[in-house]
């Protein structure tokens, strides 16, 4: 679903538009007003931090001064691996480099696909918190099935099940959505509580 949201999966129907720029036509113009971070790290692991953040910022067509690969590297706690490569980096300090490639035009949404999964705590902790303090003004959508790990931030869930919307509320915190959830699964659905996705946003 993010993948499409973000323009890289074509949707079978329907239309996205982003700030009124059609996702299946100006896709270009589109993404100036959002980044996207993908569930996994992708990037050549012979790259140094510093070029992959010149490079996306001139395949974005932006000015990108010296200061600003460092402004970036310390807003994502990066300045040590600034010169290292990205071999070189453990999953954590791959997934905050995702974050800063994501967010180096600072875009007023962000889609954030299951940027939990495999973080220890310590990394799971300083994402969540520069999320939190560093882009309080930008729309975000998370998915994730890791309940346990929603920031406390987000203000709406929805929960998916086979591509319905099966709950759509308020986020209250996590033990009353895992109470809705068990209430949820008591009754017979047909489907497997495993097959529920968490989006929250």
């Amino acid at each position: 679903l993010l993948q499409i949201l973000a323009g890289y999966i074509l949707p079978h129907q329907g239309t996205i538009k982003i700030h009124g720029s059609d996702l299946r036509y100006d896709a270009q113009e589109a993404r100036r007003y959002f980044g996207y971070v993908p569930s996994h790290p992708t990037l050549n692991g012979e790259w140094k931090v510093e070029e992959t953040f010149r490079l996306f910022a001139t395949m974005r067509d932006m000015p990108f001064p010296t200061n600003t690969a460092e402004d970036l590297a310390e807003k994502w706690l990066l300045k040590k691996e600034l010169s290292h490569s990205l071999h070189e980096l453990h999953y954590g300090q791959k997934m905050r480099v995702l974050m800063a490639l994501a967010t180096l035009h600072d875009p007023n949404l962000l889609f954030l696909d299951d940027p939990f999964q495999g973080l220890d705590p310590k990394e799971l902790h300083s994402i969540i918190d520069i999320l939190g303090r560093k882009f309080s003004k930008s729309s975000m959508i998370i998915a994730t099935n890791k309940i346990e790990c929603l920031p406390p931030w987000i203000d709406r869930v929805l929960v998916l099940e086979r591509g319905s919307i099966i709950i759509d509320e308020k986020f209250l915190g996590i033990t009353p959505l895992l109470q809705t959830l068990e209430e949820l699964w008591k009754e017979p659905r047909g489907n497997d509580k495993e097959s529920l996705d968490t989006v929250p946003s």
